[in-house]
């Protein structure tokens, strides 16, 4: 029983190889992504195959709408998903060496998580404008921002709420 508590105390006190294997994944994915092999033409073929098996025949306009909202659908919530990855990390580098208010914590982790993934976004935009097939966009760019802040804001929410809601029940 003491071996599975210490067991289990390893994994609740993440390293920080533990912290930013993940955040590295996610910007591996995001570099795949950004290749010609996932723009706009190439993604259009398979994705008219799925809205034509789906929906049946769709006209050309339509599956264009259906097409640039899913793409920057894929740019927000990736770039969300991102983001709480960045947010992780840097708490978790934070943590140990954090001199202020404690409840400045995590905002300053999901701050640096906004600032990373905006970052990362600019990079990613400004690599792609030199692939063939692919464009840079600051409309891009600003989505995935959108996305960042909007889902560390929600999960924000969501420990608010459950500490809310913890502390509820001891008092």
């Amino acid at each position: 029983m003491i071996y599975w508590k210490s067991l289990m105390a390893t994994f609740e006190q993440p390293t920080l190889l533990g912290a930013w294997l993940p955040v590295f994944l996610g910007l591996s994915l995001i570099s795949i992504e950004s290749t010609a092999m996932m723009s706009g033409a190439a993604t259009s073929r398979w994705l008219l195959y799925f809205c034509h098996a789906w929906w049946g025949q769709t006209d050309s306009a339509t599956f264009d709408a259906i097409h640039l909202l899913l793409r920057k659908l894929g740019h927000f919530s990736g770039y969300g998903f991102l983001a709480l990855l960045f947010r992780r990390a840097w708490y978790v580098t934070l943590r140990p060496r954090w001199e202020g208010s404690r409840s400045r914590l995590p905002f300053s982790a999901s701050a640096l998580a906004v600032i990373s993934t905006f970052m990362v976004a600019c990079m990613d935009e400004v690599h792609q404008s030199f692939v063939p097939g692919r464009s840079g966009s600051f409309l891009d760019v600003m989505i995935d921002t959108a996305g960042a802040v909007v889902f560390v804001r929600l999960v924000a929410k969501v420990i608010e709420r459950r500490r809310a809601t913890s502390a509820y029940a001891y008092a």
